[in-house]
């Protein structure tokens, strides 16, 4: 096997300090604001999550161009024997169709781009994962392109969103759901199947919601590595959340706080939770 070079996008949620410490190349996706393209990963997201909840204008999202994907193809191209692109599921964006077109325009039997059918830590631990098989030199490209192709299956994703109204506001949902929603205190849940999102039921109260969360987020066979609890600017629920884990014997050792990378979070809107689980 060559030498191989990753490559993500920035909903991985991956920081970038370790980005830099893995060796991996990052594209960004952009927020609108304004009528300003701004790439995601040079955004604040404490100051944007507090922005958002304060504005009553909704900013919006754009895939990397296919420009963008070329700049970081040709850089690690001449430093990589072959390169395997992973990102986030192509339901939920256009980059993976980017990434695609660029492949092709440069050399498309050494680019391998990867419909990663999921985002955010499901896509961050994929690319961790990847980094560490290619170190351990003992698998070829096509084994390790299957399995990148495979990892969603062993991984979980939960959100639900914090504000009704804000989904209103994004033309998501209609006025009255909105309002009964809100009236009822009634918190959607949201997971992340085979690439889409979908509504699984909504619920009363958080503690009822945290509970569905949890159990459905377990119903794995495999044994658990990894939860991710992310959220919109609200660390105490996240941490509401990751109290109901601990009361539940679950290892503080494998839990994890951070913030929903600003591209999901813009389309969730401020107050939102999730969890991500992964299993061997």
């Amino acid at each position: 096997m060559g030498r191989i070079g990753i490559v993500v996008d920035n909903t991985s949620n991956i920081p970038n300090k370790l980005i830099n410490e893995l060796g991996i190349g990052c594209v960004s996706l952009y927020v609108i604001r304004n009528n300003k393209y701004v790439r995601a990963s040079d955004v604040c997201q404490t100051k944007f999550y507090d922005e958002i909840k304060k504005s009553v204008y909704i900013p919006h999202t754009s895939q990397p161009s296919v420009a963008d994907f070329e700049s970081i193809y040709k850089n690690m191209i001449n430093k990589y024997d072959e390169i395997i692109s992973l990102h986030i599921s192509s339901k939920l964006s256009g980059t993976y169709n980017s990434a695609t077109l660029a492949a092709k325009l440069i050399d498309s039997e050494k680019i391998h781009v990867i419909d990663s059918k999921t985002t955010s830590w499901g896509l961050g631990y994929l690319a961790i994962e990847i980094k560490n098989i290619i170190d351990k030199n003992q698998y070829s490209t096509k084994q390790i392109i299957e399995y990148a192709k495979n990892f969603y299956k062993k991984t979980k994703v939960f959100f639900s969103v914090g504000d009704l109204n804000y989904l209103y506001k994004g033309g998501r949902i209609g006025k009255a759901k909105a309002l009964m929603g809100s009236l009822l205190n009634l918190k959607p849940l949201i997971t992340l199947e085979n690439g889409e999102l979908s509504a699984v039921r909504s619920l009363r109260g958080n503690k009822n919601l945290f509970n569905e969360m949890i159990e459905r987020s377990f119903d794995f066979s495999g044994k658990l590595k990894k939860i991710s609890l992310i959220h919109t600017g609200n660390l105490k629920l996240a941490g509401d959340l990751k109290d109901m884990l601990i009361s539940r014997k679950i290892s503080e050792d494998i839990i994890n706080i951070s913030y929903l990378d600003i591209i999901i979070g813009t389309h969730l809107g401020p107050n939102s939770v999730g969890i991500i689980t992964h299993f061997e």
